[in-house]
């Protein structure tokens, strides 16, 4: 990761809407998925549902079954805790933090066959903060906050199918603390910087029936180029960059509907995260190798939603997602070894306003150290990661 002195125009353009979008790590890796609250109570199963605005970020190309011009505004807060143990049986427990991601969209249809769509929202996020401890040299603390701003076009091919592109304007900013680090001289420093480069995505979605929906998303990978500054206390300042690789993701879902107010969606996910095969940092002083190593993913999601009365919504939903992490190159900056995620919420709509609530509890499964270089060091595994969040969004309809 890298590190800026003096930030574009562009780039000071993210970081205003970066101000409260600190995320911690919730979805497998350092991506995130919660990008509405009624998609977070669905654990993601909006990719053949659609429905309200924020398909523009689960499918866009469902977007053509919305009419007039819709809007919705919201935000997740999020809550992480991690303990890291050690082999003489010590441990050091992150130190707890409430972060926010806001997130916003409008839709609009153009006429029977075009729709527009503009959203704002976060792919990934990383926040894990553990102050001084044992482990300080290799990471104090660290915050990778992201937002993309996404126009997006769907057209109608037929009654029955839907397809969409879009483009994709990510930013990020990034601080990476280290205390008596080997790599800075026995010191302690911090690296800050940011960057902002473009990806794109393309959709489908496919209406066989009032009973059955599909849908298809792929969005490309993003490689943001960090520029910036590292800060070696008692040292000076030095320039420095890297290149964060984010994944390819291929999903794709199935939606199904036995009656009127019930639906059924199941989807699966492929990730391409074997592109985080490291992350360097390049500096005046030298290089901070860091190997990743990582594999490519599969996430699994089943949700339900229940039209409880005219008024209000009832949904469910759970997903597992598969471990990327290489055990040779295990770290202490994204402690992730594949995870549950379990959700509920509610939604309320009385005319044109809609309210929806969420929460998730997201189960990761312990990392053990064993076979890096950390396990050689005296450290064992992470210990009951969790993280809890609470979402909340608000919808219009003109």
């Amino acid at each position: 990761m890298a590190f800026l002195k003096k930030t574009s125009l562009l780039s000071l353009a993210f970081a205003l809407l970066l101000a409260g979008n600190a995320q911690t790590a919730k979805a497998e890796g350092f991506a995130l998925q919660d990008w509405s609250a009624r998609g977070a109570s669905l654990a993601g199963g909006l990719v053949a549902r659609g429905g309200d605005a924020s398909s523009v970020s689960y499918n866009p190309a469902a977007i053509t079954e919305l009419e007039g011009t819709q809007i919705m505004a919201g935000g997740e807060f999020i809550s992480l805790f991690n303990t890291i143990v050690m082999k003489n049986g010590a441990n050091d427990r992150s130190e707890g933090k409430l972060y926010f991601g806001p997130h916003g969209y409008v839709t609009h249809k153009l006429n029977d066959k075009v729709s527009l769509g503009f959203g704002i929202y976060s792919r990934y996020g990383l926040g894990n903060d553990h102050g001084v401890w044992a482990g300080a040299g290799a990471m104090q603390s660290i915050e990778l906050l992201t937002a993309s701003a996404t126009p997006v076009v769907a057209y109608k091919v037929t009654d029955k199918l839907s397809i969409a592109a879009g483009l994709e304007i990510m930013g990020g900013l990034v601080e990476y603390k280290l205390a008596n680090s080997p790599s800075l001289m026995g010191g302690s420093g911090k690296l800050e910087g940011d960057g902002v480069n473009f990806g794109y995505n393309l959709s489908a979605h496919y209406r066989f029936n009032d009973q059955w929906k599909a849908g298809f998303v792929y969005r490309s990978h993003v490689t943001l180029d960090f520029n910036g500054e590292l800060d070696v206390y008692g040292f000076g300042s030095f320039d420095g960059k890297a290149a964060l690789h984010t994944p390819d993701s291929y999903s794709f879902a199935l939606a199904y509907y036995p009656t009127d107010k019930l639906s059924f969606e199941g989807q699966v996910q492929y990730n391409t995260w074997s592109r985080y095969h490291s992350l360097n940092i390049y500096t005046d002083i030298g290089l901070l190798p860091q190997v990743k190593n990582w594999d490519d993913t599969w996430l699994f999601s089943l949700s339900a939603e229940y039209d409880w009365n005219e008024w209000l919504t009832l949904r469910a939903g759970a997903s597992y997602e598969t471990s990327p992490v290489d055990p040779q190159y295990a770290d202490f900056i994204a402690p992730v070894n594949g995870r549950w995620k379990y959700a509920a919420g509610f939604g309320v709509h009385k005319d044109r306003w809609s309210v929806d609530v969420s929460y998730v509890y997201h189960d990761i499964t312990d990392l053990y150290y064993d076979k890096s270089l950390y396990g050689k060091l005296g450290f064992d595994r992470t210990q009951d990661v969790h993280a809890h969040t609470l979402g909340l969004s608000l919808g219009y309809k003109f």
